[in-house]
């Protein structure tokens, strides 16, 4: 409730400032997510709803400098040595980014632009069991994921509404049993395809 409300103070907070002042801007996203690391059925892996919002400010015409905090709602692989696969308990992935993006073209109706970002992502804590020998319960209990990664995104813009591909680089959450040795594997690392539209800022 609190990250909505953060969220919902956030979005009212960046479309004023949007509005009154012309290098500001702010986008808003939503769309769809998936896990980059998908072994088909086998796996517990799903893709789902992903949004995003994204304060900017145009340091050029070509050229943006943003913060994107963003949710993905999807259940990442989480593979036991590369045999077992699990149904992950952490239901989502959030972020803050740092964002630089750059524009080509000068149309206003039509710019593709490129961009990435230095991100931090959290997901929550997920704990798996297995059967062991003599009828043992075997606990695999992944921490809750705190770190750094990195993104990458192509898009296109018409007027203010956009469409747009991403790409975020993290690494894997993992724990080792130690009794068995054997270690369960978190994939965090995910796509996604999102449409959105952005407030304020100059039309060139």
């Amino acid at each position: 409730m609190r990250q909505l409300l953060f969220l919902a103070f956030m979005f009212v907070s960046s479309v004023t400032v949007a509005q009154s002042l012309g290098p500001f801007k702010l986008n808003a996203s939503l769309g769809y997510a998936s896990p980059a690391d998908r072994s088909g059925d086998k796996d517990g892996s799903k893709g789902g709803f992903v949004y995003s919002l994204e304060p900017q400010y145009e340091i050029g015409r070509h050229l943006d400098v943003g913060v994107r905090f963003e949710q993905a709602f999807i259940q990442r692989p989480e593979v036991l040595g590369n045999i077992i696969f699990f149904d992950s308990q952490a239901k989502s992935l959030m972020s803050g980014a740092l964002t630089l993006t750059y524009t080509v073209g000068k149309s206003t109706a039509f710019r593709p632009y490129v961009g990435g970002g230095v991100s931090f992502y959290r997901a929550a804590a997920s704990e798996q069991q297995v059967m062991g020998a003599a009828n043992t319960t075997l606990f695999y209990a992944l921490p809750v994921t705190n770190k750094l990664g990195g993104l990458l995104r192509a898009g296109i813009k018409f007027w203010q509404f956009n469409v747009e591909a991403a790409y975020n680089f993290l690494d894997d959450t993992t724990v080792i049993n130690e009794f068995t040795n054997a270690k369960l594997i978190g994939k965090n690392e995910y796509f996604s395809l999102k449409a959105g539209y952005t407030l304020g800022g100059k039309l060139h």
